[in-house]
């Protein structure tokens, strides 16, 4: 049920909107002060509409100043401010302060629904929209996924890519499709990453994507391992961007797909991108370019690698691709110190040994990895740091308090 708090000095005037609006199914509690507002909210505030008179007798603090509170604290939160003195410097006011209508006093009640349904209606969408809404999602760290003939051509090939059109990347976890998603967007959006919309595994209704077409000129919709979603739903979505229905383009990605699937068919662009296995010269360009990347960072030069590092960085199997080569890089540059700016065989070693075999944590980013392998995480990082908590809580700029709660909640074994 929608919760309305209802702030007005004069009792009568309250009783009256409560039961206006409990007519309508609304729960409805009031405040005659700004200090009264301030004992509701310390119990429960919860409400999704607030209505404030700006003038507000016998209160240390008036209409405005209760506005101004509630935009700063409460993100989703209809505000609707009202007078009996009003006029236009009054509305213009209340608006700059943060609320998202205003109405005069006395109000007719088909008036005040009207614009309590409006806001909430707006709020909705807005709200859907935001929980897909996705700034640039791919690791932040990185800026190229390869060198070489190979990678040259696949970006080449993007800047044919018109609007309106549908695209699919297929390759293994941690090889870069985010960053070839994202960089298809920035090149079709004139580089405005709020317009990139990550749908997870949660598919936008037809509504709210029209709704999102009228706000923005250009939108991307995204959707990561394609082959999880409903493919009636998908050949709709590819249908409203085909026939122009919203100005957009769709990009699915894939670990593996099936060439021959009819869906597949229906997509306008394909773009492969082969594992490090299959691109090994591009391993050791790879690895000096994010290590530099991290070495500029922390020690403002450059760093020297040891010959063998080479021969071993070959040999090795790289399930995590490029953000697994990114972790290593970011991990022995954590390693280093002014003193010793020289990376080693026996170093890199090491890290390789401990590192997870797990290819999914790479094509994460951090919130992802928490909510699903923390506790691999957590023990990856301290086996690099053979389970000192001091050192290991300051790679992960935590508290050493904060490190060994989350530790103990884990059940993590640091004996």
């Amino acid at each position: 049920m929608t919760k309305i708090l209802v702030i007005d000095d004069e009792l009568e005037i309250c009783k009256q909107i409560s039961l206006i609006l409990s007519k309508q199914g609304y729960e409805v509690t009031y405040a005659n002060s700004h200090k009264e507002f301030l004992e509701i909210e310390q119990r429960n505030f919860s409400y999704d509409v607030v209505l404030v008179d700006l003038w507000l007798k016998n209160s240390t603090k008036q209409g405005i100043d209760i506005i101004e509170y509630l935009k700063l604290k409460y993100e989703n939160l209809v505000i609707v401010s009202f007078s009996g003195h009003a006029n236009i410097d009054n509305a213009i006011e209340s608006v700059k302060a943060g609320s998202n209508d205003f109405i005069e006093k006395p109000f007719e009640t088909k008036k005040l629904i009207h614009i309590i349904q409006k806001n909430l209606l707006e709020l909705k969408q807005r709200v859907t929209i935001n929980n897909y809404r996705n700034k640039i999602s791919f690791h932040s760290k990185i800026d190229t996924i390869g060198y070489g003939q190979y990678i040259d051509n696949v970006l080449k090939n993007l800047t044919k890519i018109k609007n309106n059109s549908s695209i699919l990347i297929i390759g293994p976890n941690g090889i870069g499709k985010n960053f070839l998603a994202n960089t298809i967007h920035m090149n079709l959006s004139s580089n405005n990453p709020d317009t990139f919309i990550n749908l997870n595994e949660n598919l936008m209704n037809e509504t709210d994507l029209l709704k999102l077409s009228s706000l923005h000129n250009y939108f991307t919709i995204y959707l990561n391992d394609y082959e999880n979603f409903n493919q009636i739903e998908l050949l709709n979505y590819l249908n409203l961007v085909k026939i122009r229905k919203i100005n957009a383009s769709i990009i699915f990605d894939s670990k593996k797909i099936d060439m021959k699937d009819p869906f597949v068919n229906n997509i306008d662009y394909k773009f492969l991108l082969k594992p490090l296995t299959a691109r090994k010269d591009e391993v050791f360009p790879l690895f000096k370019h994010y290590l530099n990347i991290f070495a500029l960072k922390k020690f403002e030069k450059q760093i020297d690698i040891d010959n063998e590092v080479q021969n071993l960085l070959l040999n090795h199997s790289w399930p995590g691709n490029i953000f697994e080569i990114m972790n290593l890089s970011e991990n022995v540059t954590g390693l280093l110190n002014d003193n010793s700016l020289v990376v080693t065989r026996d170093l890199i070693h090491s890290l390789m040994k401990n590192s997870t075999d797990n290819a999914d944590l790479y094509d994460l980013n951090f919130k992802e990895a928490r909510e699903k392998f923390e506790k691999e995480y957590l023990i990856q990082k301290l086996k690099l740091n053979n389970f000192n908590m001091t050192l290991t809580a300051k790679m992960l700029k935590l508290d050493r308090v904060s490190l060994y709660r989350k530790v103990k909640s884990l059940n993590i074994k640091i004996d």
